[in-house]
């Protein structure tokens, strides 16, 4: 009896352990596809289909459906503030001038400037300034205070919303780069690598698309933009004195302009004379003969 015991835990023994070794050598039957693609990334087959883990934080967007996050709705405003004004000045120079110092005054830069002259010895000009968002009502204030106001308005475009979404494309983007780069290092052929880099470089262009669109917006943002026309008013034309060389030169003018027009009505005439004063010889000839 005893032995019978024995023998049954000893086959029970070799049993347990010959399922033991099976399995260990079925957890280890294609070390290669597990180290390459058991990664928490989401590639799951050698095409490198992309399909994030559920435990991913995914970045808030609001156009992406869904409740909008309490960390979204609490998110900065970003805005682009804009104005335009047009100012009646007695000097334009000079006024460029001081519009170019307010910009300097309030830490901005001079886009661009230009002055020129119109009709009657007036003058006109354009200055376009970039000032820091935060000092833009009271650059608007100094510059109003240059000259006379003709024209004003002022823009503020809300880009909250593309912003937002382009920050999480980035984000996406930026985990879909990562997880590429580390699976581009467990490649074990050639064909697996020279897949990912194309993918890695699809996503690379893709990310420094979004990125360079949110540096413009971050410059739009944080420098609004004011465009400042300035001209010169309307000069009074009042009589003066005459002097005497612009008397001469008046009366040669007028001289020099009645010869014209006499030269004209003389030749317009001449033909009329000379056709009157043949007429007259041969009714002078005709009567003669007549009376003879």
């Amino acid at each position: 009896m005893k032995l019978c015991v024995v023998l049954s835990l000893l086959i029970l023994t070799g049993s347990l352990l010959f399922a033991g070794c099976i399995g260990f050598e079925g957890s280890q039957s294609n070390p290669k596809t597990k180290e390459a693609f058991s990664l928490d990334s989401g590639y799951i087959s050698e095409e490198y289909a992309y399909s994030p883990s559920p435990d991913v934080k995914k970045a808030p967007s609001s156009s992406y459906g869904g409740e909008m996050p309490l960390e979204q709705s609490l998110h900065e405003q970003k805005i682009i503030r804009t104005a335009n004004i047009q100012l009646e000045v007695k000097n334009v120079t000079y006024s460029t001038g001081e519009v170019q110092e307010i910009a300097k005054k309030f830490d901005g830069l001079v886009q661009s400037s230009s002055v020129q002259a119109t009709s009657k010895n007036r003058y006109s000009g354009t200055v376009t300034i970039r000032i820091p968002a935060e000092h833009f009502d009271l650059a608007i204030s100094e510059i109003s205070a240059i000259g006379i106001i003709l024209s004003s308005s002022v823009n503020a475009e809300d880009v909250t919303e593309e912003y937002v979404d382009l920050q999480a494309q980035r984000d996406a983007l930026s985990y879909q780069l990562d997880q590429y780069n580390r699976l581009l290092t467990k490649g074990q052929n050639v064909s697996e690598i020279l897949e990912v880099q194309k993918e890695i470089e699809r996503v690379q262009v893709e990310l420094d698309r979004i990125v360079g669109r949110m540096k413009y917006l971050d410059n739009r943002i944080s420098l609004s933009t004011i465009t400042v026309g300035l001209s010169e008013p309307a000069q009074l034309e009042t009589p003066g004195g005459y002097s005497f060389p612009s008397v001469i030169s008046e009366g040669i003018a007028g001289f020099v302009t009645t010869i014209v027009w006499l030269f004209i009505a003389i030749l317009t005439i001449l033909p009329l004379v000379l056709v009157g004063g043949a007429g007259y010889v041969l009714y002078k000839r005709w009567k003669i003969g007549k009376t003879e």
